[in-house]
């Protein structure tokens, strides 16, 4: 089923799933909110306004819902076991999945969180924040990020301010545009960073074993941060 709501100066969407996909499209020109998968026969009510937001939730548990909606409008979203995907440019995000994968294509600011699933954030003219037990995560582009996981794998491509990064055992990777200070600490991961070339940092390492390469003049533009019990620490320019 197919409703199309106005938005009536609502403080963003609040939108819950269970074990079904959400796909959330903002689209330029749009005004309003029109959502796709509603259960025609659903008992309880799906869509209502509460406390400043707009609230959809999905009837069954499998189905997938599909929501259009302005561009920049603030979203909170979770799923059970569900994927959630974003698409076009929001503002303020704040997402969770039980055990499935979550995307951002753009937005203002992103707060993630899953269990099992991969966490992959393309841009943010703000701060990212990010957590997984299991999934990797990648943050293309972002003001600064903060990112935690327990096995998987973090990546941060751009971050133009402060860069922090926590794992037991996945490997992390930062490059970043040397406007902030980096912390990156595991246990037996390994942990490679890198700056531009025209950056001297201050580097800290602590490591118990494990390989050591710095290949960059050492200053103080910046402060990096870096500690493993047995993983290789690798610190260079791009």
């Amino acid at each position: 089923m197919n409703r199309t709501i106005e938005l009536r100066n609502a403080d963003g969407l609040e939108i819950t799933t269970r074990s079904g996909s959400l796909v959330v499209i903002a689209e330029d020109g749009r005004v309003d909110v029109e959502v796709d998968g509603l259960d025609e026969q659903a008992k309880r009510r799906q869509i209502w306004r509460e406390k400043g937001r707009l609230h959809i939730r999905s009837g069954r548990g499998s189905n997938a819902l599909t929501v259009k909606c302005p561009p920049a409008t603030n979203i909170l979203a979770g799923s059970d076991s569900g994927s959630v995907e974003l698409r076009g440019d929001f503002g303020d995000v704040k997402l969770k999945s039980g055990s499935s994968k979550i995307s951002v294509d753009s937005a203002r600011s992103a707060e993630v969180k899953t269990r099992d699933g991969k966490i992959k954030v393309s841009r943010t003219h703000g701060r990212v924040s990010a957590g997984t037990i299991s999934g990797a995560i990648e943050v293309e582009q972002a003001r600064s990020a903060r990112a935690a996981s327990v096995s998987g794998k973090i990546k941060m491509k751009q971050i133009i301010g402060s860069a922090e990064a926590m794992s037991v055992s996945g490997k992390i990777e930062i490059a970043s545009d040397g406007a902030g200070d980096i912390s990156a600490a595991t246990v037996s991961g390994a942990i490679k960073v890198r700056i531009p070339k025209d950056r001297a940092p201050e580097i800290k390492c602590h490591r118990k074993s494990g390989s050591l390469d710095v290949d960059c003049l050492e200053g103080n533009d910046l402060k990096i941060t870096v500690a493993t019990v047995s993983g290789a620490i690798k610190v260079g320019t791009h």
